[in-house]
């Protein structure tokens, strides 16, 4: 995997100077040909080795790409410490083999504390091995689906879009569009921190040096992805879009996260898409903004719960910004980062740990370790497959 391919974008965009709050310094970065500055190497940190007899694999914790992609708890032999492995089948992979191979390529890129990074990746027999550390909480949606089925309080909201923010206003800033910005892509550590993964869907703004102010590519394979994405990069016309469209997917995830369902989930893809271009918008649902006969899942006992609740007039109008139907009316990440929303986030004594302490964390439900070996442990992992699974 030393030699990756640049993004798919269509070379054929627009190339104009961008002004104000969101404009960049292209003297400030480099294409993908050359390699993007790293984070000093911390000279404490553990080294992890590229060879799969160093990993006792202990349980299975998620599966993606139509069950092409395993991801595992694994004890790391020499140092007894857990982590994750993302195994990736290719006699399975549906994917182009080159986005697989990308997204290693730029999530070893970039480096920031509120990125999911890999430790190391090598190739085993039919299978690629990206090592990564544990998230013990898993994803926000498997902490919301388990847990907070009427959606995540507000407090932990705010916790969790301030790192998610952070997160992207670095992508934003080293050239790359996320594209897949939603709550299983929203990964949480047992600090309580919130870091971001997905990176196989984005891709770079920069073009032989240049930074282009618009793609008009689509990201691949991302049916899943649809009721996130913003309308401009849905309606694929000669406009294109930019970073502004994960900001719209950031708003999509709020409500998500705030409603305990994914917005126009019973909606067909046709409808969602007028609906976007319209301007029509979800809504973190309250005694405010619920109706009866809006929703028809959330009929019911969930409905009483919106009914009831309020949400503060600061979140309201994060969400209302992010989702603007016009990207140049919508903030930059780094703006957003600067909104009273974020910033009574993090002025609040309350821990994101602290509201998820009725979660069990993921390392809690590992059996102890016996030394079978790696391979050993193979056949027992489909039955030691835990309850809250690691939506990778």
């Amino acid at each position: 995997m030393s030699c990756l391919p640049d993004c798919g974008c269509p070379k054929t965009v627009q190339e104009t100077a961008v002004e104000g709050d969101i404009a960049h310094d292209e003297s400030s970065y480099r294409p993908l040909s050359e390699s993007i500055p790293l984070l000093p190497k911390d000279t404490t940190m553990i080294t992890y080795e590229a060879d799969a007899s160093q990993y006792a694999l202990l349980a299975i914790i998620g599966k993606g790409l139509k069950d092409a992609v395993t991801v595992s708890v694994a004890r790391h032999i020499t140092t007894g410490q857990q982590v994750a492995i993302r195994r990736t089948n290719l006699d399975f992979c549906v994917e182009d083999v080159t986005y697989i191979q990308r997204e290693i390529l730029v999530t070893k890129q970039l480096r920031h504390e509120n990125l999911l990074p890999y430790y190391c990746s090598f190739v085993f027999h039919n299978e690629v091995w990206a090592i990564m550390p544990l998230m013990t909480y898993g994803s926000a949606k498997d902490v919301m689906y388990t847990h907070f089925t009427e959606g995540l309080p507000e407090i932990a909201i705010g916790l969790i879009l301030k790192d998610v923010l952070s997160a992207l206003d670095y992508v934003h800033k080293r050239g790359f569009i996320h594209r897949s910005v939603k709550a299983s892509h929203i990964l949480i550590s047992s600090s309580g921190k919130a870091l971001l993964s997905g990176l196989r869907y984005s891709c770079n703004v920069i073009n032989n040096g240049k930074w282009q102010t618009v793609i008009h590519s689509f990201p691949p394979d991302s049916v899943t992805n649809l009721n996130w994405l913003s309308p401009e990069l849905l309606e694929q016309n000669l406009m294109g879009y930019n970073a502004k469209s994960d900001v719209y997917s950031l708003g999509v995830t709020a409500c998500e996260l705030a409603n305990g369902i994914v917005p126009f989930a019973e909606m067909p893809p046709t409808q969602m898409l007028l609906e976007k271009l319209q301007g029509y918008h979800p809504r973190p649902l309250d005694s405010r903004t619920y109706y009866s006969n809006e929703d028809s899942h959330s009929q019911g006992t969930l409905g009483d719960v919106y009914r009831m609740r309020q949400f503060s007039d600061s979140f309201h109008i994060f969400t209302e910004l992010c989702l603007q139907r016009d990207p140049s009316r919508r903030p930059t990440a780094a703006q957003l980062s600067r909104h009273l929303f974020i910033k009574q986030s993090r002025k609040s004594n309350i821990a994101l740990q602290d509201i998820l302490a009725v979660v069990t964390p993921i390392a809690d439900q590992i059996p102890p370790y016996k030394d079978e070996g790696t391979f050993a442990m193979e056949d027992k992992l489909q039955e030691l497959t835990i309850s809250d699974p690691w939506n990778f």
